[in-house]
């Protein structure tokens, strides 16, 4: 994406930004990465929303890079701090949560951070519990006893 600062400046001339290999921009044109009209069809969702202009759906766009961009940057520097090159959860919400205008509106939206059952929280049955008819318990297949040693 091309970012504001990235266009060329006043003071210097097309025919410079050739010199460079860059390509001939139009000054003044910010073409944005989302597609406008998924763009225009999410603001529309809204009801109070009728008719969405052009120039509304650009700056829509582009403000949502930009922001995007900065969660993203934010959530590398958080995965950093940890030397890992994987952003995960905890570092978008260390992101978010760092940043009080961003956590005002965005951190209730994120999801909880649920920990997976460790094998020593997983409860086991009953061994005392009784089994039904012609039913043998799995544990039973891998010890060395032979069912006749198990069976009571």
């Amino acid at each position: 994406m091309a970012a504001v600062g990235e266009l060329i400046p006043a003071n210097q001339s097309l025919s410079d930004a050739e010199d460079n290999g860059e390509p001939e921009p139009v000054a003044g044109v910010l073409t944005p990465s989302f597609p406008t009209g998924r763009v225009k069809r999410i603001m529309r969702l809204d009801a109070d929303i009728n008719k969405v202009s052009s120039e509304a759906v650009l700056m829509i766009s582009l403000c949502s890079e930009l922001f995007i961009e900065f969660l993203a940057e934010r959530s590398w520097n958080a995965a950093a701090e940890k030397r890992r090159k994987t952003i995960k959860l905890e570092d978008l919400r260390k992101a978010i949560k760092g940043h009080s205008p961003t956590a005002d509106f965005l951190f209730d939206c994120l999801p909880k951070i649920s920990k997976l059952p460790t094998p020593q929280t997983v409860k086991r049955s009953d061994p005392e519990k009784p089994l039904p008819a012609g039913v043998r318990r799995i544990d039973a297949f891998f010890s060395s006893k032979t069912p006749e040693e198990i069976a009571p």
